[in-house]
Parts: C-alpha cells; sequence; structure tokens
C-alpha cells in the first residue's frame, strides 16, 4: 500500500462527510486508514468493525499499542483510551471506511474514467475486453478483480474481487501515480453491502445480469438485486447505465438509477444489438449495431455469451467516448481470459476447456455453448462449493444431466463440509433427469473425475472442467492445497498423448 500524505483528522472528516455523534477529543495527524489491528501504524486511523466472527473494538488497545491515532467505531469512548487518541463514534461505521480512504487518498477516482462491472456472470471477461479495448485506443489502463490487479507492467494476484476501501484507494492512488486514465472494476454484491465502494464515482458502471447465487449471503434474490442495484443509484445524470436488454431484471435496475441508460443484447430493442453470431472452438463473430453504425468483431474466446460479452465492453468503452476501430482491435487482440472458456486441449481430437461456470445458469450457459460447439458428445466435469448455497447443488446436478451426455460430479472446494453430502446433493438433482444416473460417474478426487473424462472422450466432444477456473487450490476439511484445473488437465492430456491414447475407444 502505498503512503497516504497526511492529513489533520479534522480535515479528513469534513472532506470525507463524516460527522461523529460527540466531537473529537483530540485532531491527529492521520497518514493511513486501517482495518486490521496488527497492520496499523503509526498516524493511523483504526476502524474497528463488527463482523460475523469477531468484533474489531476488541483489538483497540492493539492498534493503539502500533501507533493508531484515532479509532472509528459503534460504541461509546472506552474509559480506559489514552487521551491521546481521538475516538470518532458513528451510528455505521463500515459505511464510513470508503469514503474516509476516498479523502485520504486524494479522491483519486476522479483522475480517471471509472468503470465499474456487476453482474452474477460474465464479470471478469468483460473487465479484461474493457482493458484491451482502452489498451487499443492507446490509452493507459488498470483493471481490478477476481483474477487480478493490473496495469502498465503490474500485475499482482486478488485477494477480494473487489478490494475494501483502504485498499481500493491506495490502489487507485497507485495507478493515478502511474498515469492510468480508465480503470474496469469488478464490483461484487459482497462489496457493495459492505460499502466498499461507497462514495467512488463511477463514471460508466455495467449490469450483465443476475441468476441464483450468494443467497447463503443475500437470502434471496430480492435481496441480491437491491445490493446490485446500490452501483446505478450512486451514478449522476450525465454518467451511462449500461444495461442487458435480454435481462429482465434491467427494467428494475433502469428504474433506481438517474443516469442516461445504454442498453445491449440480442433484443432488437438494445441500442448495441448483437446480430449475425457464429461460434467455433477457435472463437466468435457478429455484427453489433450501434448507434454510431454496424461494428463486426472477432473474439477468439468461443461461445456465445462471450459475445454478449464483448457487446457489454463495447456499450462501456463506447459511452466513454472510444471509438469502433479500438473496440474492434481490443476484443480480437484479447486471446484468453485465465479460467474463463479456456482451452487447454493442444489441439487435439477433442476439445477441453476450463471454466468458472459455478451457478445452474453459468453452468447451462457454458453447456449450451459446447454443445454449439461440439460435433459429438458433451462432457463435463463439475461440482459445487462447501459452505456455500446449498440451494443451487441440485439445480446444478439437473441441468448438467439434462445438457451433457456424460456427468462427471466430483469436489470442488468442499471447505468443512464432507464432500459426499454435497455430492448427493447434486446427485438428487441428477436423478430429476430421465437417464441422468446412467450417464453420471461420480469421482471425489477431481484429478480422477478429470482422468476419468479425458479417458471417456472421442474425436469431436467436447469437455467442459467447470467451478474453479483460474483458481489453483483446492480446499477440504479446512486444509488448501494446490490445484489447478488447467495444469492437470494439460497433464493428464499429455499422458494420454505419450500412451498414444487421444480417447477411449468406448
Amino acid at each position: 500500500m502505498i503512503p497516504a500524505p497526511a492529513m489533520r483528522l479534522s480535515n479528513l472528516l469534513r472532506g470525507a462527510g463524516v460527522t461523529p455523534l460527540t466531537a473529537p477529543e483530540c485532531d491527529p495527524v492521520i497518514r493511513q486508514v486501517g482495518l486490521d489491528s496488527r497492520s496499523v501504524g503509526p498516524d493511523s486511523l483504526f476502524c474497528a468493525l463488527r463482523g460475523l466472527h469477531s468484533n474489531g473494538e476488541q483489538f483497540v488497545q492493539q492498534a493503539v499499542r502500533q501507533g493508531a491515532s484515532a479509532v472509528l467505531a459503534a460504541s461509546p469512548r472506552p474509559a480506559d483510551l489514552d487521551p491521546a487518541v481521538a475516538w470518532l463514534q458513528v451510528d455505521d461505521p463500515r459505511m464510513q471506511v470508503a469514503p474516509l480512504s476516498r479523502e485520504l487518498y486524494g479522491r483519486p477516482d476522479e483522475a480517471m474514467k471509472l468503470v465499474g462491472i456487476t453482474g452474477t456472470n460474465g464479470k471478469t471477461t468483460t473487465a479484461y475486453m474493457v482493458d484491451a479495448i482502452v489498451r487499443a485506443a492507446g490509452r493507459n489502463s488498470g483493471r481490478v478483480g477476481t483474477i487480478d490487479y493490473a496495469w502498465n507492467d503490474v500485475q499482482r494476484p486478488a485477494p477480494h474481487t473487489t478490494p475494501e476501501g483502504p485498499d481500493l484507494f491506495a490502489l487507485l492512488a497507485e495507478m493515478r501515480d502511474e498515469g492510468v486514465e480508465w480503470v474496469a472494476m469488478e464490483v461484487s454484491s459482497h462489496a457493495l453491502c459492505m460499502g466498499r465502494v461507497r462514495s467512488a464515482r463511477f463514471d460508466v458502471a455495467a449490469f450483465l445480469n443476475l441468476r441464483r447465487d450468494h443467497l447463503d449471503f443475500h437470502q434471496d434474490v430480492d435481496s441480491y438485486l437491491e445490493a446490485k442495484s446500490l452501483l446505478f443509484r450512486s451514478l449522476d445524470p450525465d454518467d451511462t447505465a449500461i444495461l442487458n436488454a435480454d435481462d429482465p431484471m434491467s427494467a428494475a435496475v433502469a428504474d433506481r438509477t438517474c443516469a442516461r441508460v445504454l442498453t445491449f443484447g440480442r433484443n432488437p430493442a438494445a441500442d448495441i444489438q448483437i446480430r449475425s453470431d457464429s461460434s467455433t472452438v477457435s472463437g466468435s463473430r457478429a455484427i453489433l449495431a450501434t448507434p454510431w453504425g454496424e461494428l463486426p468483431i472477432f473474439t477468439p474466446l468461443a461461445g456465445p455469451f462471450n459475445l454478449e460479452n464483448a457487446a457489454a465492453a463495447a456499450a462501456c468503452t463506447l459511452a466513454g467516448g472510444l471509438n469502433h476501430d479500438a473496440v474492434r482491435q481490443g476484443v480480437e487482440t484479447l486471446a484468453a481470459v485465465p479460467g474463463r472458456m479456456e482451452r487447454v486441449d493442444r489441439g487435439g481430437e477433442f476439445a477441453v476447456f476450463v471454466d468458472y461456470a459455478h451457478t445452474d445458469d453459468a453452468l447451462s450457459a457454458l453447456l449450451a455453448a459446447a454443445r454449439n460447439l461440439a460435433s459429438g458428445r458433451v462432457l463435463v466435469v463439475f461440482g459445487c462449493g462447501g459452505d456455500r448455497d446449498r440451494g443451487k447443488r441440485a439445480a446444478m446436478g439437473a441441468t448438467a444431466a439434462r445438457m451433457a451426455d456424460l456427468l462427471f460430479p466430483t469436489s470442488d472446494n468442499p471447505r468443512n463440509e464432507q464432500p459426499e453430502a454435497i455430492l448427493a446433493e447434486v446427485e438428487e438433482g441428477i436423478a430429476t433427469v430421465p437417464g441422468g444416473p446412467t450417464r453420471s460417474f461420480r469421482a471425489l478426487d477431481r484429478e480422477e473425475a478429470i482422468r476419468l473424462a479425458v479417458a471417456s472422450a472421442r474425436p469431436g466432444d467436447v469437455l467442459v472442467i467447470a467451478g474453479k477456473g483460474h483458481e489453483t487450490t483446492q480446499t477440504t476439511a479446512g486444509r488448501t492445497q494446490p490445484f489447478d484445473d488447467r495444469e492437470v488437465a494439460r497433464r493428464i492430456l499429455g499422458e494420454a498423448r505419450h500412451t498414444g491414447r487421444d480417447h477411449a475407444e468406448a
């Protein structure tokens, strides 16, 4: 994290629009906003937040020993607190963290064009495409999302899809200082609910879709929609909301924003309409009918849904003032997105793709794309994560059984649940489809499932390995070990070719 300019607490509060319930006892210098008492340093503002498993107020003394000169909290000032430490009591501390961080780092979002991308599926690919288009236009671009935080020659692993407020605005400040002009940011529903992007000034915000996901956090789809809508409520009238004309939830999002609206999709009423599209294992083509004329595009990414992502990225960048040539070149030069319909078969007799699909809707779109690409059968390796929304497990099983010819249900980050119990729930869904169980081959060990699927594939088949995408670990019984679907699949495919077996004889 780059150092922030020093500010008097009073100036920081005034600039961020934060008014404590009682006036602070002193006015220290602030150089850092922190959430972890172990990592705050001298002249820091420690935000003592209450979480699901701990209360940050329990760690105030540790933060003070580390050098914190001010504390943000929901409770009144403790009687034993050092009088030289300012205490800021507010009703909802979490919602003040991002505005305070933004102010401390000099409002870096105002120095760049900020594009926020939200939706259940497609955020990462769309952000990568926006980034590629901006670069094709000759502009300095940054990217914040599930896989990484990247700009210029910098690439950092992403601990969160959308960083916490202090990390986010420090990151944007670093990008600003290194000349970044545009930033494509994935904005998760968790981040919106937790205020991580509160006060950020988005020029463009895109709503891709809304499907069942994260209901372990949001409880129901209505709450999930309200979370997504927070991004669009924050827009000003001169900003642009990019909405999916094919998603029925877009109307509700449109009702929740005052920004001008630009739509994309296959719907004839879309402002940017996908026409004459086709897809092969080598990529996808379409004509985008835009308010600025027709735009033929080609993306090396396979699958109709990647044309939808391309249309969304085109809408974001055209709304931001870039031209058709930049869109065409940027989309075409993006050869792959890690773990997003990523081909790993090295040109064998059957195609193998790794994808992040981990909801029934995403799995449905993935398998529909695979069916469109296959001259033979569709095979799928998939699982469901532990300690997550159990309601989607049977749905994913039914989707796989309905849309694939051979199924290989397996473990996908069981975390603290029993893998057998998770698969039993998946198989309940498989059993609802006629013939589903006879085409399903369970393998608890994920590598074994991939090996079995590769051995079962024939020329012309398409095998998709779904769920983990770019992830490089597997967590079982609280223990995390290295596991990358792409590397495992490549190794197994290499072994099969080395032994002269590109496919099973079945």
